[in-house]
């Protein structure tokens, strides 16, 4: 019988199996026995390092089932949910997806219909009115926000106003983009699709993708190359913008998945910003007061990384919440962290990572991430040991390095 008295022994995490597929095609099967399927149709030109007009290229993709002249975009979603069946739209930073949801039983009527609504879409105007609409409210409500201000001027200290990241939709671009824009869009990007499909292993998927008319080849795709950083050199940026809440961002350019550093640069960010039992959570939040919520990340592209501290708090405590963040940051500098909260933040990172390969569809999309990437195939069991293997003596040297003040970009915007 169990003793509930005792403690569980707690084992640590060493090691991840992703099962990842492999293919000599552009088709990679994922199996699942769980009665439905997803089905990834991915283009990996068409992403919004693709064109100049990326308010472009989104509306491309969310519009692509938007059907024509004699079929409707409210009768292809119809049909489709009708089967059971639901489709994503995904305008990604390196590529678009269609992403097909369905029953098993359903699959080649459900292929056939996203088939014929993307052959057929040419974008009807109606269509285009609505979606413009939305956006410029969208627009107009965001430009009131000191968060939206504050991260578009962030991205542009630390990348430079022209680069892909920074781009920043205005009304003039949303009233400005036709429909003519679209079509060439579809018929330039739209047309060498590589798939992921996951679902039972004894679905013919290769033979229905073929008889809906979708090309199935050796044809093999490079990752993309970033554009290169132009950043002023300017380390400050203060938006004017008359609201009751400020917000804060600071950032810096840090090293792409790959690097030596990187894994423990994971988990620095997981220390001090990254997670709920954060060191700025517990100071900032906890025990000052000075803020609901305050976090810090790290997003990897293809050829570098972006760090970023963001934070909504009254505009009165932003001396106060500027020091205590700059304390944090030098504690982890001159202080050897705890042991204790080293393997705290290990175990939540490891089993962060192990959730997101919970199951089929996880695992699919994973591994539509990797494809993105210039990873190496041991790059997840890499991740597990450089994690497992990061001393109190790693975090303070990597903060050292990387938590410079001369690196340190900060915007605040509603001042």
């Amino acid at each position: 019988m169990m003793n509930r008295a005792v403690a569980p022994h707690i084992s640590a995490i060493s090691e991840i199996k992703t099962h990842f597929p492999e293919s000599e095609t552009n088709l990679f099967k994922i199996h699942s026995e769980e009665g439905v399927f997803k089905l990834d149709i991915i283009y990996p030109d068409a992403g919004q390092v693709n064109g100049t007009n990326k308010f472009a290229i989104a509306m491309a993709i969310n519009l692509l089932l938007g059907g024509d002249s004699n079929k409707k975009a409210d009768e292809i979603a119809e049909s489709i949910d009708a089967l059971g069946g639901f489709v994503f739209k995904s305008s990604d930073f390196y590529n678009a997806s269609i992403t097909i949801y369905g029953l098993n039983e359903y699959i080649n009527k459900t292929v056939q219909i996203v088939k014929n609504a993307i052959d057929i879409a040419n974008y009807p105007q109606s269509e285009i009115d609505i979606y413009k609409r939305n956006r410029l409210s969208e627009l107009e409500i965001n430009q009131q926000k000191t968060s939206y201000l504050a991260g578009k001027g962030i991205n542009k200290l630390l990348l430079g106003a022209e680069h892909d990241i920074s781009f920043e939709t205005t009304e003039a671009i949303i009233h400005s983009t036709k429909r003519e824009d679209l079509i060439a869009f579809k018929n330039k990007h739209l047309n060498s699709p590589y798939f992921i499909f996951t679902g039972a292993a004894v679905t013919p998927i290769e033979e229905i993708l073929k008889e809906n008319n979708f090309k199935i080849s050796t044809h093999r795709y490079q990752p993309h190359i970033d554009m290169p950083i132009n950043s002023s050199g300017e380390k400050t940026l203060f938006i004017s913008k008359s609201a009751t809440q400020n917000s804060i961002r600071y950032g810096a350019i840090w090293p792409k998945r790959g690097h030596p550093d990187y894994f423990k640069l994971s988990l620095l960010n997981l220390i001090l910003g990254g997670y709920f039992g954060s060191r700025l959570m517990k100071n900032i939040r906890e025990d000052k007061g000075l803020t609901y919520g305050i976090h810090s990340s790290l997003t990897p592209y293809n050829d570098f990384s972006l760090f970023k501290i963001s934070c909504e708090y009254n505009s009165k405590f932003t001396k106060e919440l500027q020091f205590e963040l700059d304390l944090e940051i030098k504690r982890l500098k001159t202080e050897l962290i705890d042991h204790s909260e080293l393997i705290t933040a290990k175990n939540y990172l490891l089993g962060a990572m192990l959730r997101s390969f919970d199951g089929a569809f996880p695992v699919s999309e994973k591994f539509k991430q990797f494809q993105d990437s210039n990873l190496q195939k041991d790059y997840y069991q890499s991740y597990f040991h450089a994690i497992n293997e990061t001393s109190s003596e790693d975090i303070k040297e990597v903060a050292n390095n990387y938590l410079k003040e001369n690196t340190l970009t900060y915007c605040i915007a509603g001042v």
